[in-house]
């Protein structure tokens, strides 16, 4: 398979749009904390959601940063 050539902006973008939806996550977990009887079931399956979108981020960032090492970091 060959390579695929991405550009350091849409990786950038890619970030963004990961920490968005982490941050919906973020609140979606929060939500649920505050109810009166939070269901555990659905807590643990957005808190993993949540860390497969924290390793999503790091992962692009890495790529980003490989790709592009006289960048700043993205955050």
């Amino acid at each position: 398979m060959p390579h695929r050539r991405i550009s350091h902006q849409s990786l950038i973008s890619r970030i963004a749009t990961l920490r968005r939806r982490h941050a919906k996550i973020d609140a979606r977990i929060d939500d649920e904390q505050r109810r009166p009887m939070p269901d555990i079931a659905r807590l643990k399956r957005l808190k993993q959601e949540r860390l497969g979108l924290k390793d999503a981020i790091a992962i692009t960032r890495a790529i980003a940063d490989r790709h592009n090492p006289d960048s700043a970091r993205t955050g």
